[in-house]
């Protein structure tokens, strides 16, 4: 007769191959960073201080989105998500933040372990925030262009991300859910991150915005299904008060520097659409006829659209030094104002004769998204791309790579210290 360890071992083999192992981060695919050293050297929106996060795993940097420490005050850092291009400080801003009401001091922790859950502890250990990821299947974890922090599986699913968790920004396809945790709340004011007293809350048939008094909330603006007129539309599926999704379009052509969303102001920049899906507010993709890059709600209560790299210097001008310097023209550079713009568009089909003028030392605000553009290749065929091409308006060529980037708008150009960058706009001669 088969004695009781027998039995005990058969039981224990079979349990072990009835369930199957957690999938777990490869080893070294996990990071640890420790939040010490050097602060950046640029200027940051909230004039904070701040620490790049990498490792030799990971950069976190996807034009133009990178992972940073900030703080406004000594020893209180924020785990967030800063987007901007650093040889233009005034563009860098804070779009998303993780532990905005618990900063964490000098020497604080960010992990990311074979189970996959992504923590970030304080220099006592605490633990401040996390993903809650932990055995939940996640293999791997990426910044991706949109700004969005996700960990995923092994088949590229997103487990979680960071678009589920707005502050007070909602970046190009994001989303605000009805009912849901994610509505927008806005900072305390510039220096203090922690939760203010204003939130935007998405319902049924209303966009509200709240003010905070004593723990009463009152309705302060928005917009209620009676009241959208032109400027929005609610439609729900009969018999289903949840069967919508509702989406923002921002219709205004072109934002310089902020401007604030009212529906008192008679200005169409908002529209509320049905869409396939659940029930969310969108912010539609960035396209080259627009330039809204994120929607923020201030602390001082307004709903803001942030305008995004191109309209620096409004339709066109040449950025240095975080100040538009010069309007380009055939006859050189003149002096800027917000009446720059380039000249009239080229005419297609062969109904005028295409002709340059050239900017040494400039890129455009795509140089760094596209890596440069296409090549290697003679500054001649270059230009004969964006020659043939009706909806080119002109291209960068870099002397030392002999790359080619042709763009289909121009906007701010930025000042590059290295000459070899040379800007070629095209105009109808």
């Amino acid at each position: 007769m088969a004695s009781p360890l027998f039995f005990q071992f058969i039981f224990i083999s079979l349990f072990a191959f009835a369930v199957p192992a957690l999938a777990q981060v490869p080893a070294n695919q996990t990071f640890r960073f420790v939040n010490q050293g050097d602060f950046g050297d640029y200027i940051v929106e909230y004039d904070a201080s701040y620490r790049i996060i990498r490792n030799n795993v990971y950069s976190f940097f996807t034009f133009p989105f990178r992972l940073c420490f900030y703080n406004t005050t000594p020893d209180a850092h924020i785990f967030a998500i800063r987007a901007g291009v650093e040889r233009d400080e005034d563009l860098m801003r804070w779009v998303w933040d993780a532990n905005r009401n618990d900063p964490v001091r000098e020497n604080a922790t960010l992990t990311f372990g074979e189970d996959g859950n992504f923590v970030l502890a304080d220099v006592d250990g605490r633990v401040v925030w996390q993903t809650d990821m932990a055995n939940k299947g996640v293999m791997g974890i990426r910044l991706l262009p949109n700004g969005n922090l996700v960990l995923f599986d092994k088949n590229g699913n997103f487990v979680w991300q960071s678009f589920d968790y707005p502050t007070d920004t909602l970046l190009v396809g994001q989303s605000v859910r009805i009912n849901g945790r994610n509505k927008l709340v806005s900072r305390t004011s510039d220096i203090d991150s922690s939760n203010g007293p204003y939130s935007i809350v998405l319902d049924s048939n209303e966009f509200i915005m709240y003010l905070n008094n004593s723990g009463q909330q009152l309705i302060y603006g928005g917009w209620r299904e009676n009241d959208f007129g032109n400027l929005v539309t609610f439609n729900v599926m009969p018999g289903n008060q949840n069967a919508t999704t509702y989406e923002l379009v921002l219709t205004h052509e072109q934002v310089n520097q902020s401007t604030t969303l009212a529906a008192s102001n008679g200005r169409r920049l908002l529209q509320v659409q049905p869409t396939r899906g659940g029930n969310n507010l969108n912010l539609n993709k960035l396209n080259y006829n627009a330039t809204i890059s994120f929607l923020r709600l201030g602390s001082d209560g307004n709903l803001k659209a942030e305008c995004a790299l191109p309209s620096k210097c409004g339709s066109f001008g040449l950025c240095d030094k975080r100040m538009c310097v010069a309007c380009p023209s055939p006859k050189g550079l003149l002096g800027w104002s917000e009446s720059c713009k380039p000249r009239k568009p080229v005419p297609c089909q062969g109904r005028g004769k295409v002709d340059y003028y050239k900017i040494v030392g400039v890129e455009h605000f795509l140089n760094p998204y596209f890596d440069d553009g296409e090549g290697p290749m003679k500054a001649e065929q270059c230009r004969d791309k964006c020659s043939r091409d009706c909806k080119c308006l002109g291209f960068i060529y870099k002397e030392d790579t002999s790359k080619c980037l042709t763009v289909p708008v121009l906007g701010t150009l930025i000042k590059d210290v290295n000459a070899t960058s040379v800007g070629y706009i095209k105009y109808s001669n």
